[in-house]
């Protein structure tokens, strides 16, 4: 899909967006009428306005409406005065001002949860794109406005008149495990996490219970991988931060917690010395119930030993295993094999050699990407 009127470097923004960001982002530049998503706490809809802001090149500002008050949506009276007397003028929030300083998304949240007078001064913004008689949002401003859905999600709502409705791009917005991994989690969400949730989808979002206050959503999932992250790093084997988290998780996903747990225990108990004396015995294990986090663990285990040590079996299971892994993962280890050892110790090794033949294809591609560096 292409659109008119887009500069080329819009063109090459729009192509990074996904089937659903360009969809809204098609509705929103259309700007007649609001577009309105709906769709249940935590399933990512600042999140997905917030992407097509930042594949497209925008400014973000998100405003949660439940939160405000009318004078910060617009509504703040100053008095002006000229030759005819004196009246009262509205004054422009500086969000908006700043908003009209470059490209820009603006984000009206929970409109259907915001007070009467909020609602409606939200609602004169993004019908009418002006605020009183003289400022007038630029044609580069784009606007966008979600709420929640009420019974359906145990959420405090109001309902719209059909005047309101009328006026309203109404489009119900979901979040499939797929579309959440592919755009969002595979580079900000921890890899334990994500290699979890593709094995057990129907933990990704579960409604809440009255026995806790925490369930678990992509939100309450990010929120998890942000304490991961945040208090490790990202190759520190699961017992390290597993504790941790076994001591708090609950307090992000609830009881979704038990699975992720019982999953990371279990990825504790396969050992780098399982692969290499018995490879065929756990490849169905780790293929079936170990994913790329694991396997990355697995590597960087198998960086502290030493590879001129292994016996022919070994070795034999470290290529059956090196096959299974990402190529990237399996061309830096073997990349650190080669810096690893000097010339002597590797000429010596006939096992390494027996390696490197086996991956030659890897190798070769590894020394043009150097000789195109140098």
């Amino acid at each position: 899909m292409e659109l008119k009127n887009l500069n080329e470097k819009e063109k090459e923004n729009f192509k990074k967006l996904t089937k659903k960001q360009a969809l809204y982002y098609s509705v929103m530049r259309a700007k007649s009428g609001v577009l309105y998503i709906q769709g249940k706490p935590g399933i990512a809809k600042s999140a997905i306005a917030r992407g097509i802001a930042a594949k497209m090149g925008y400014a973000y500002h998100d405003l949660r409406l439940s939160m405000l008050d009318e004078t910060d949506v617009g509504l703040f009276p100053t008095v002006t005065e000229n030759s005819d007397g004196k009246f009262l003028e509205h004054v422009v929030p500086i969000w908006a001002w700043k908003a009209n300083q470059c490209p820009t998304i603006i984000h009206f949240e929970e409109l259907n949860r915001a007070p009467l007078a909020v609602r409606n001064a939200a609602l004169q913004l993004l019908l009418e794109r002006s605020i009183g008689l003289d400022f007038k949002f630029n044609d580069n401003v784009l606007m966008i406005a979600s709420g929640n859905l009420g019974t359906e999600d145990n959420t405090d709502v109001e309902e719209f008149d059909n005047a309101l409705n009328g006026r309203l791009i109404h489009y119900p917005h979901d979040l499939t495990l797929d579309e959440w991994i592919v755009d969002f989690a595979n580079e900000n969400v921890h890899p334990a996490i994500v290699d979890f949730l593709r094995q057990y989808p129907d933990k990704f979002y579960v409604q809440p219970n009255k026995n806790h206050k925490a369930y678990a959503t992509p939100r309450s999932w990010t929120f998890l991988s942000d304490f991961i992250r945040a208090n490790f790093d990202l190759k520190s084997p699961i017992k390290e931060w597993l504790p941790m988290v076994a001591e708090v998780g609950c307090s992000y996903v609830g009881n979704t917690i038990t699975s992720f747990i019982s999953y990371c225990d279990a990825q504790l108990k396969l050992t780098i010395n399982d692969v290499l004396e018995d490879f065929d015995k756990v490849k169905e294990s780790l293929s079936k119930d170990f994913k790329r986090d694991k396997k990355s663990e697995l590597v960087f285990t198998l960086k502290e030993m030493d590879i001129l040590k292994f016996n022919k079996k070994q070795m034999t299971n470290l290529i059956k295993f090196l096959t299974v892994v990402d190529q990237d993962e399996r061309c830096g280890y073997l990349l650190f094999i080669t810096d690893k050892y000097d010339e002597a110790e590797f000429d010596e090794g006939r096992a390494v050699h027996h390696l490197m033949s086996a991956f030659k294809d890897d190798v070769d591609r590894m020394q043009e990407e150097n000789e195109k560096q140098i």
